[in-house]
């Protein structure tokens, strides 16, 4: 099992890792919206938020299983290669479907054809990501994972300033679809050093239904927060979407902190018998600590709003505030939760995650569409906010019971 000192380190590289795509994401939206205007940039803030959406009904589950899985079979020296084919078969048929599905909803919300290619792109390269981020961390190779998200990275920024120069507005999101294409060819699982040839093989019996009950965890919880950017899509003005855009791409990195220490967890605590337990004392100051911290830094983001985002966003930033700052309420609980719902999936409790899970969902999406069509974009929002808080309410209790 990894010593506290290795867990802390892995969390810290695998949060620079994904802050640092955070923040290349990031910077396209800022990019997309100075050159080619607001309405641009709510179109490409919704099909980035579609391709998260999607990466949650199977590739997110997939590397999740992934980083358990691989974990306990390179610690048991065992041989992870038939794990490895079943998983990356069904990224395989995923990404077919995924990429169908996106076709005719890009359409459906007025997308150029070269627009299209690109929201395919992104949703089948991210998807591929998802899988091959959670592969690298079951691995222990957080090293490997914040290296190649810095260069890809980089690689993304390059080519969109080349598509930005050469006035290409309906190819802005190929760019971060090859950036996201060639971490997963980097970083796509190949078996484990520990295990020789004669090594006995980690068994496959249960790893769908494990997947399949953490798809339905990851879209009732996650899903939320990129639902929130679609409903101002569907529900308010293409001005209004823009203008909400740039909040929603402010906000959104904050949660990655979350997604990252959750990563790492689900590996480090896969062998412990009470990983999911918030009656550990080491568990229950690990989610105390990281509520208080995220509560701090989440604040400030919200406190120094009306100073940065106009800077960021000269059209929309100011119109936006108001929006950023609701936002990082529903986005600091809905991090607090990935915590304590990491450590019960370390323990193999994804079927109860899922179920507790639901009822926040219910609740958030029911919300959006009754206030959506009243309140607007704030509708979207306070549905994530309530269902957020639901989830996390429900993941603690769950935490503190005693495994069944």
């Amino acid at each position: 099992m990894s010593t506290g000192r290795g867990v802390a380190s892995s969390a810290l590289l695998a949060t620079v890792g994904i802050g640092v795509q955070g923040l290349a994401k990031l910077l396209v939206t800022v990019v997309v919206g100075r050159v080619f205007g607001t309405e641009t940039l709510g179109q490409t803030t919704a099909l980035l938020s579609l391709s998260v959406f999607t990466a949650l009904l199977w590739p997110n589950a997939a590397g999740n299983t992934a980083s358990r899985v691989l974990a306990i079979a390179m610690r048991g020296r065992r041989s992870d290669a038939a794990v490895n084919r079943l998983l990356g078969a069904t990224m395989a048929v995923s990404s077919v479907v995924l990429a169908g599905v996106t076709v005719p909803v890009a359409v459906a919300w007025g997308a150029s054809p070269g627009m299209v290619v690109g929201g395919v792109g992104v949703v089948v390269g991210y998807g591929l990501y998802c899988y091959a981020r959670g592969a690298q961390l079951g691995y222990d190779r957080a090293p490997r994972v914040a290296l190649w998200d810095t260069v890809t990275s980089l690689l993304a920024l390059g080519l969109l300033v080349a598509a930005c120069v050469a006035r290409l507005e309906p190819l802005v999101l190929l760019p971060l679809a090859i950036g996201y294409t060639v971490f997963a060819i980097a970083c796509w699982p190949r078996g484990n050093l520990t295990a020789d040839a004669a090594a006995p093989a980690e068994p496959t019996a249960g790893l769908l239904a494990f997947a399949a009950w953490n798809v339905l965890a990851v879209v009732t919880s996650n899903g939320l927060l990129q639902l929130t950017m679609i409903s101002a899509q569907v529900s308010a003005s293409a001005l209004d979407a823009g203008v909400y855009a740039a909040a929603f791409t402010l906000a959104t990195p904050a949660s990655m902190v979350g997604q990252a220490l959750g990563q790492v967890l689900v590996p480090a605590f896969a062998h412990r018998t009470d990983g999911g337990s918030l009656r550990s004392r080491g568990a229950l100051l690990l989610v105390v600590g990281f509520a208080a911290g995220t509560a701090v830094v989440f604040g400030l983001v919200a406190w120094l709003a009306g100073w940065f985002l106009p800077l960021v966003y000269p059209a929309e930033g100011a119109a936006a505030v108001a929006d950023l700052r609701y936002l990082m309420v529903g986005v600091w609980v809905f991090t607090v939760g990935l915590v304590p719902a990491a450590l019960l999936l370390a323990s193999g409790r994804s079927r109860q995650v899922a179920l507790a899970s639901v009822a926040g969902f219910v609740v958030g999406v029911v919300l959006m569409a009754a206030l959506g069509p009243v309140a607007g974009v704030a509708g979207g929002t306070t549905g994530f906010l309530v269902g957020s808080a639901v989830n996390l309410v429900a993941v603690v209790v769950l935490g503190l019971r005693r495994r069944g």
